[in-house]
């Protein structure tokens, strides 16, 4: 018989406290109650937990102040979960971005929170897939009119992506594919704070919509985001989840390199569980690029880690030089396309 899962449970109104621990204790959990963030924190001294349950709001240190003391100091690293009364998309973001995993508002419902505390955990304890082997390595015969960028991230990634976005270069000749784990309201509200904040168009993805240059393209919530291999036209679909989340960054990972070979480049961000290294292991079998985040510079070191030690071919980059790297990849690759193309063009006004 597998161990029970130990959940700690963070919560300094009473019957709120009394609620989940029963609610858990029934689904088969072990729990465990504090009722500040102070008290939290001597329990995550004492034990090892899978996962933290955390209300915003309360007493010495509230819920934003203990998942960032939990990121600093806990090892490793439990799921966490924010549970608030605070349903602004304001406040959702700020605790997003502050650290938590996941975000549930008050009142609680019960099957989708435990729905989504164990989708948490099964990606949270994810084994890494091990060294991923790609002897067959390929180099498609394909000349996309542009390079393509496809951009997997997880716990943290939103103010990850604004910073990368905000360095890099507009005048980049490359389409830009994100897959953002989350929920439909914070992709969004993201897509629309990267366009005010940066200088690149941004779209939440749509079914048919065309592939342009110098354009972000997100992933929108419970649809995986695929790219049509004969025409770069964008795909959504709801196939099933891949390393327990819909949108997946494999699925994107996986049709990016079959339509754009060796001109696509794929990152892996920061992030829980390791979804991305078995599609970044297939870019990299058709010659392409992949590059990942320094798990040193990263808010969560899950993903990019698990790539790094799959054994792919792949270029580890601190945020803070990850924009200008990818430009710096984007541009011979652009101009290996824009010589093909005058060389296709001469070619074919001398049969002319």
């Amino acid at each position: 018989m597998s161990e029970l899962k130990q959940i700690l449970v963070v919560e300094d109104e009473l019957t709120n406290a009394i609620l989940l621990k029963r609610i858990l204790i029934r689904a088969g959990y072990s729990t465990v109650v504090a009722h500040n963030g102070m008290e939290a924190l001597k329990h995550l001294e004492r034990d090892r937990f899978d996962a933290v349950l955390t209300d915003w709001m309360m007493p010495q240190i509230d819920g934003i102040e203990l998942i960032r003391r939990m990121r600093e100091k806990v090892n490793p690293l439990p799921l966490i979960i924010m549970i608030t009364a605070l349903v602004s998309e304001g406040a959702r973001a700020y605790a997003l971005e502050s650290g938590a995993d996941d975000y549930i508002a008050k009142p609680i419902d019960v099957d989708e929170l435990l729905t989504r505390l164990k989708d948490g955990l099964d990606r949270h304890q994810q084994s890494s897939p091990g060294k991923l082997e790609h002897t067959i390595t390929r180099e498609l015969d394909v000349k996309p009119p542009f390079v393509g960028v496809v951009i997997g991230t997880s716990t943290g990634g939103p103010p990850t992506l604004l910073e990368l976005f905000k360095a890099m270069p507009q005048k980049v000749n490359a389409a830009f594919y994100i897959v953002q784990h989350g929920p439909s309201w914070m992709l969004e509200t993201f897509s629309q704070r990267l366009q005010r904040e940066t200088n690149f168009n941004v779209s939440l993805a749509v079914d048919g919509m065309e592939s342009e240059p110098e354009h972000i393209y997100i992933a929108p919530g419970d649809k995986h985001l695929r790219i049509d291999p004969k025409t770069l036209k964008i795909r959504l679909d709801d196939g099933p989840k891949e390393n327990f989340v819909r949108p997946a960054a494999d699925p994107m990972f996986r049709s990016a390199a079959e339509a754009f070979g060796k001109y696509c480049i794929g990152v892996v961000l920061t992030g829980l569980g390791r979804d991305g290294a078995q599609g970044a292991a297939q870019i990299a079998a058709v010659k392409g690029t992949v590059i990942v985040q320094d798990p040193e510079s990263a808010v969560a070191p899950s993903m990019p880690t698990t790539v790094i030690q799959s054994g792919i071919d792949c270029k580890t980059v601190p945020l803070a030089t990850m924009a200008k790297y990818i430009s710096e990849t984007v541009f011979p690759l652009s101009a290996s396309l824009k010589k093909s193309q005058r060389e296709k063009e001469a070619q074919e006004a001398n049969e002319n």
